[in-house]
């Protein structure tokens, strides 16, 4: 028996040391001399490397991390005397290759190492890129290797505690652009009309943080106000649509030099739009590579949305050069500290640059709000995860990682003020420079500067799962609050009452009663506000959205609050908030339908977008759980009843006087009014339509996406030639994708079976293919027959994403997305039992489970909303 006992324990340490796919710790590397020759017509290449390691335990054998590379010799160089490995060896589990030498090695040593690999399809390692010029096929060579992917392209250890300097040479084509992290050296002749070209030794960085491009591009270019030389690289003809990323990043990277107090260490700055790219952009140090829709702007045919969008993405990966690059994780347990800060400073930068736009209020809707919806589910992570294996840190490149790590950094710079918050800041970048940190450092350095204790407060937001719903009510006119963690469906209510766990939560609050904003940190189940009830007003438990967190206020206090949402006394911010909060609860089986109903007319004169935005995601999913009951037609009416008076404020056309967010609640609210049948608006957009198409009349870009979705929607054959003809002559990225959801938008089951095998046409790029399967999938006319597709089609879809991380798990949400019967999940959860999902496990977890609150939903609201709805059409 003991025996036994002893074997499953060493079994167990085994298997957690296979899976985990570490190196062994005492081979590091210090400098990697890489020399790389693609051939772009055979798309494969060659490649030299030494890699100077430091061994400080004598060994024969030398793993290293390496995937799809062909290693045709290996050998340790001792000045003109070398000892090649007497066997070469795989671990396709452990993405290795292993070494065997006859002696002992140790000490500082240079291994030398000649292989070959394929420049892939796959948008991930060394890869192709397609794309089209003047109707003549090109092709260029790019790279992403976040977050292990560095070791398709050469041999490594591929951990981001194991940083290193790169000397990167490329031999190339004589007439070919060759860009990578640092600026060239030397460019050298070479035999045969090639060119050899030979870049700076890099920083001490990270491996996955290394780049090289190759491929026929142009570029525009300008020096910051610190001197640091900005360029912007584009496909050729493309020019005029870098001109915008081009004047953000300037802007960001000054910003940031003065946000920090450190200043950017490189010369050059270099941005690339790459045709097919998995993601929406990659910080590469000093080449931060970018989808096309992330980083150009045609002044002539980009939306407002788009133009914001380039300058959140740009923003977000300028960041990354300082938090991430200079001091980067020291294991994907605290991505967060990349990403979660990264898309906090995002909107710092931007708002700096555009206090216009209003950014706040969009992070409370865009990444607090979507933070908060993932973040309440059963299947969520904590922000800090274990993870093992390459597939397993591909899953948290998600809402928890980037939004509530955003959310989770601004609750700490709202509590600790921004004096001590960006000391702080300093103390941990200086020093972890050219390091690697962990959470507790960043902490530590906040403590250092504040004197508060962050650790002790900020440990419980890291570590637990999800997060507290802060209950208000009054007792003997106290104004108690309770805590208890929240769930998007009452069906996890029995966890809560065995639930032991509390946050340690800094509670912003104010009321009409007085001025400003108090603080209470609550740490216990049960606190109390220090104010007297009745305040014959309104409370607000959450000021500014600053705490992660909701709130469920009494019917008594929602009614109270009501005239002061009507008059706009309290800032759109919060308006948001209690909209928000209220509908989540209602979601949750926490209150009724009529009490949630009840709180929209508050809104009808809403005036704020990002409001609007909140607004009409709550009706499109009460569109959902209604969408063939009997109370439908009715609930369409009560929808489009709230839009009648904005519909007439935004008009169709610009106005002098319109503001950044005038030009975004444009497109927003025609396509909703027109979504619920408001008759004048659908048929001005096909006019607008008609005369676009037929006379060539311009058609303004901000409501675009508007008129092509309500021409589809209310459309048949004819209309959906017309915008399949747009979009085959379209050039524009971002015009593409606009007419590719249209054509997702029709009702006719034989247009939608068009739609879908558009999809997986040549038409659609690889990196779009999830989006446009989402957009059919979100029609209510498209659900079961896009399920069908994707089941019949799932080998095609597994082979194509299977290596591109995230993309095979957003496919499988998006697609079940609107499910809300017991008997789709059991349809969705038999599928994935028989057929492969590697890599998107947790996405099918919490797809299984929304489905299932959706159920739960519906259960609960259908007779509430039915009641709500029939008074209302009296």
């Amino acid at each position: 028996m003991k025996k036994v006992k002893k074997t499953k324990v060493k079994v167990a340490k085994k298997k957690e040391k296979e899976v985990s796919a570490l190196l062994p710790a005492h081979i590091i590397p210090n400098r990697y001399k890489i020399v790389l020759r693609p051939d772009l017509e055979k798309c494969v290449f060659d490649a030299e490397e030494n890699i100077y390691l430091k061994i400080t335990k004598p060994s024969k054998r030398v793993e290293l991390h390496s995937l799809d590379l062909n290693i045709k010799s290996a050998e340790f160089v001792f000045g003109k005397k070398s000892v090649k490995a007497n066997k070469i060896s795989y671990d396709t589990k452990r993405e290795t290759v292993i070494l065997d030498f006859e002696k002992a090695v140790s000490g500082k040593t240079e291994l030398a190492i000649k292989f070959c690999g394929p420049i892939s399809n796959k948008m991930c390692g060394f890869y192709r890129s397609n794309y089209s010029v003047n109707g003549e096929e090109k092709i260029l060579a790019t790279t992403q290797f976040e977050s292990t992917d560095a070791r398709r392209a050469f041999v490594c250890v591929d951990e981001p505690a194991a940083k290193a300097i790169f000397d990167i040479t490329l031999i190339v084509p004589a007439d070919k652009t060759v860009i990578s992290n640092t600026h060239i050296l030397d460019v050298a002749e070479h035999e045969g009309g090639y060119k050899v070209v030979k870049f700076a030794p890099t920083p001490k960085m990270s491996t996955y943080l290394v780049a090289f491009i190759v491929g026929d591009f142009e570029y525009v270019e300008k020096k910051n106000d610190d001197g640091v030389l900005v360029r912007v690289f584009v496909t050729p003809g493309k020019k005029k649509q870098a001109g915008f990323a081009l004047d953000v990043a300037c802007k960001c990277l000054s910003f940031y030099n003065k946000y920090f107090k450190i200043k950017y260490p490189l010369a050059v700055l270099d941005m690339i739009a790459i045709p097919d790219f998995a993601a929406g952009a990659m910080e590469n140090w000093g080449a931060v590579t970018y989808r096309e829709t992330a980083l150009l702007v045609d002044p002539e045919h980009s939306a407002a949305a788009a133009r914001q969008r380039v300058a959140i993405v740009v923003a977000h990966e300028l960041a990354h050069q300082w938090f991430g690059n200079l001091t980067t994780m020291e294991w994907w347990t605290h991505l967060w500290l990349n990403e979660g800060f990264a898309t906090w400073i995002e909107y710092l930068a931007v708002d700096h640059i555009f206090p216009e736009w209003d950014m706040w209020t969009q992070f409370a809707y865009a990444d607090y709000g979507r933070a908060l919806d993932l973040d309440s589910l059963k299947t969520t992570h904590p922000i800090e995860v274990k993870v093992k294996h390459s597939h397993e840190i591909n899953q948290i490149f998600d809402a928890v990682s980037y939004s509530k790590g955003a959310s989770v950094i601004r609750m700490l710079a709202d509590y600790l003020g921004e004096k001590d918050f960006r000391q702080g800041l300093y103390l941990y970048l200086t020093k972890h420079k050219y390091a690697n940190a962990s959470t507790e450092d960043l902490w530590r350095a906040f403590e250092k500067a504040s004197g508060k204790p962050v650790g002790k407060i900020m440990k419980c937001w890291t570590s637990q799962l999800g997060y507290p719903l802060l209950a208000v009510s009054e007792n003997k006119g106290k104004l108690v609050v309770g805590q208890k963690r929240f769930y998007s469906s009452g069906l996890e209510a029995e966890a809560n009452k065995k639930s032991k766990d509390t946050w340690k939560i800094p509670v912003g609050f104010n009321s009409s009663a007085i001025s400003g904003r108090k603080y209470i940190v609550l740490d216990k189940k049960t606190g109390v506000l220090p104010l007297k009830y009745p305040v014959n007003g309104w409370i607000n438990a959450n000021v500014n959205r600053s705490g992660f967190y909701r709130v469920g206020y009494s019917g008594k206090m929602i009614e109270d609050i009501k005239p002061a949402i009507v008059s706009k006394k309290i800032g759109a911010i919060d308006r948001l908030g209690i909209l928000n909060d209220t509908f989540s609860l209602f979601r949750s089986g926490l209150i009724d339908g009529a009490t949630a109903m009840g709180l929209l007319g508050s809104y009808k004169n809403e005036t704020d977008y990002t409001v609007w935005c909140d607004l009409a995601t709550w009706l499109d999913n009460m569109d959902n759980i209604l969408w063939g009951e009997k109370s439908y037609e009715q609930y369409k009416k009560f929808a489009a009843s709230l839009f009648d008076g904005i519909v007439a404020k935004v008009g169709w056309s610009k106005k002098d006087t319109d503001t950044h967010s005038d030009s975004l609640m444009r497109g927003l609210i025609l396509v909703q009014a027109g979504k619920y049948g408001n008759k004048e608006v659908i048929e001005k957009a096909q006019l607008l339509f008609a005369d676009y198409v037929k006379n060539g009349k311009h058609l303004d870009p901000d409501i675009r996406a508007a008129v092509y979705s309500l021409v589809a929607q209310n459309g048949g054959e004819d209309e959906y030639a017309k915008l399949m003809k747009l979009y085959d002559e379209a050039t524009l990225q971002e015009e593409r994708n606009r007419l590719a959801s249209a054509l997702c938008r029709f009702k006719q089951s034989s247009l939608i079976d068009k739609a879908l095998r558009f999809i997986l046409s040549d038409k659609v790029r690889n990196q779009d293919k999830p989006i446009v399967i989402a957009a059919v999938a979100a029609n209510n006319f498209g659900h079961d027959a896009t399920w069908k597709f994707l089941k019949d089609n799932w080998g095609d879809f597994f082979q194509r994403y299977k290596d591109g991380h995230h993309l095979l798990g957003r496919i499988i949400s998006s697609v079940v997305n609107d499910f809300k019967t017991e008997k789709m999940a059991q349809d969705v959860e038999k599928f994935f039992s028989k057929n492969k999902a590697h890599g998107a496990e947790r996405a099918i977890d919490q797809a299984l489970e929304l489905i299932r609150a959706r159920a739960f939903w519906f259960k609960h609201a259908e007779k509430s909303v039915a009641n709500f709805l029939k008074e209302f059409c009296k």
